[in-house]
Order: C-alpha cells, then structure tokens, then sequence
C-alpha cells in the first residue's frame, strides 16, 4: 500500500486502460452490429413513355436503410399493362432473369446503397403501371416504387 501511495502511476495506467476498454465497447461496438429488422428504401424515375419491341430500362438506387445485412437482396416486379419483366442487373455485374417476378443478386451490407437496372420489354401499344419492390428473398424489406409509362409504337 505504502509503495502505491509513493508512485501512482501504475494505478493510473491501469484506470485508463479500463476506462479506454469501456469506451471502445460503449461507443464503436454498436457500430458492428448487423442485426434488427431488414429495411431498405428504392429511388428512381419512370420515363413518360417507352416504345413497343424496345428494351425499356429502369434505373434505380437501392438503399439499405438499416443495419441488418439483406442477403439476398432482391427486387420483386409487378406490372399491370402489355410489359413484360425481363432481367435485372445490380451494380452493373450481376445480370439475373426475372423468375415471377423476382430477382435475386447477392447480398447488401447495412447502410450500403447499390444501383439496380431493371429491363422491361413493351409488347404493345397502351400504358402500364409498374410497381418495383425491394426485397429479402421473397419478403418485402420496403415501400414500392411506383409509376406508369406510356406505350408507342416505333
């Protein structure tokens, strides 16, 4: 006791590196997690209108807007109108066909945001209302995207 009483300093180190310890779990450990709710946000426009027999391409932004990774990460399509859904591809990589609707590629990261561009082929004059979804597999993760285009022919 006498000899902590004369040179602290131990004492003091110690303090510090259990204070410093405490700190780093307090303040950048949560910084780690990867858990809770999945929950992602999709951003982008529709064109006013698209030709018949011509590839009309979607691009939008896929946002994880949680922590939790979303794996996979997949963008489900619903379309009411003379379109069909024909493939996607994320981040310019992965190309993957629609399979009812739905396509799958890899897996986001929490807080990440990925482009996605989503082609849809018009067989015919009229208009569609097409409605883009982000999801976890086959379940929702977020709020529609949601537009109508017009359809002419070429």
């Amino acid at each position: 006791m006498q000899r902590l009483r004369s040179n602290p300093r131990p004492f003091l180190l110690a303090a510090a590196a259990v204070t410093l310890i405490i700190a780093f779990f307090v303040v950048v450990a949560p910084l780690f997690t990867t858990g809770g709710a999945p929950s992602a946000e999709i951003a982008g426009a529709f064109p006013d209108t698209a030709t018949v027999g011509a590839p009309l391409e979607l691009d939008v932004g896929l946002d994880n807007v949680g922590t939790a990774v979303i794996s996979p990460v997949c963008v489900r399509v619903t379309i009411t109108g003379p379109v069909d859904e024909d493939r996607a591809v994320f981040q310019g990589e992965d190309t993957v066909a629609f399979r009812r609707g739905l396509a799958c590629g890899g897996s986001l990261d929490g807080m990440d945001t990925i482009s996605v561009k989503v082609f849809l082929r018009p067989r015919a004059t009229g208009s569609a209302r097409v409605s883009i979804e982000p999801a976890q597999g086959s379940a929702p993760v977020g709020t529609a995207l949601v537009g109508s285009v017009r359809l002419v022919s070429g």
